[in-house]
C-alpha cells in the first residue's frame, strides 16, 4: 500500500474490511457486492478464532476473490499465518496481544505490508512508524489522545498534521457515509468504512 496525494487533497483509495468472519463462503456474495460496488486498493480480512487448518481454508476461499483481481489482501493480527498463506500484509489491531511490531516486522520481512491500528493517539502512531509499521490506520471510533502538554486535537486536525508531517500513509476508518469526505480533504491516504458498510454499500459514495 502507498502513500496518496498528500495533505490537501482529495484523492484517496478505499480500503475494505470484512466483519469478524466465521463462514468465509458465506460472506463471499457480499464481499463480491461490496467490491463491485466500491473497487479497493486493499481488503483486510478479519477471522475468528479456530483451528489453524481452519483458518487457512478461510483465508484461501478469500484470496480466490481478492488476490485475483490483484486486490492486496491483509490479514488482520495473524503475521505467520499471513506469511505462510501468501497473503500481502498483516494489520495489527488495537487489542492484538502478540509479539512486538518491531519483532512482527522481523518475523513478516520486508516483503510483507504492515499495518498498525492506532485509535486517536500521535504518539502511538509515531512509535508504530518507529516500529516498522508500512501505514498507520486511524479510526473515529476511538477518543483523541492529546499529547503530553498539549490540547487535545480532533481526529481530522490529527490526520492533516500527520499527513503534512509524516510519509507514512494514513488510513481514517471511519463509521459513517457523512465522515468520509472530512478524511479525505485533510489528506487520508485510505478510507476504510466501518462494519455498516456491508449493510449496503451502495449508500456510501467514495471520490478518491
Amino acid at each position: 500500500m502507498t502513500t496518496g496525494q498528500g495533505a490537501g487533497m482529495t484523492a484517496y483509495d478505499v480500503y475494505l474490511a470484512t466483519p469478524v468472519l466465521r463462514d468465509a463462503e458465506a460472506f463471499l456474495p457480499d464481499l463480491a457486492r461490496g467490491m463491485q460496488q466500491h473497487a479497493p486498493a486493499a481488503v483486510l480480512l478479519r477471522l475468528a478464532d479456530a483451528p489453524d487448518a481452519d483458518l487457512i481454508r478461510k483465508i484461501q476461499t478469500i484470496q480466490s476473490v481478492v488476490q485475483a483481481q490483484d486486490i492486496a489482501l491483509m490479514l488482520e493480527d495473524r503475521p505467520a499465518l499471513a506469511a505462510s498463506t501468501g497473503c500481502d500484509g498483516v494489520h495489527l489491531s488495537p487489542g492484538f496481544a502478540g509479539p512486538s511490531i518491531k519483532d512482527v516486522r522481523r518475523q513478516i520481512g520486508d516483503d510483507l505490508q504492515l499495518g498498525v491500528s492506532v485509535g486517536g493517539s500521535r504518539d502511538a502512531a509515531m512509535r508504530a512508524g518507529e516500529a516498522g509499521a508500512d501505514y498507520i490506520s486511524f479510526s473515529t471510533a476511538s477518543p483523541v489522545v492529546a499529547t503530553e502538554g498539549e490540547a487535545p486535537e480532533s481526529l481530522t486536525d490529527l490526520v492533516r498534521w500527520w499527513c503534512l508531517v509524516m510519509e507514512l500513509p494514513a488510513v481514517v476508518e471511519v463509521e459513517t457515509p457523512a465522515q468520509v469526505a472530512p478524511f479525505a480533504e485533510v489528506g487520508a491516504d485510505f478510507i476504510q468504512p466501518g462494519p455498516v458498510f456491508w449493510e449496503n454499500p451502495s449508500l456510501w459514495t467514495f471520490s478518491g
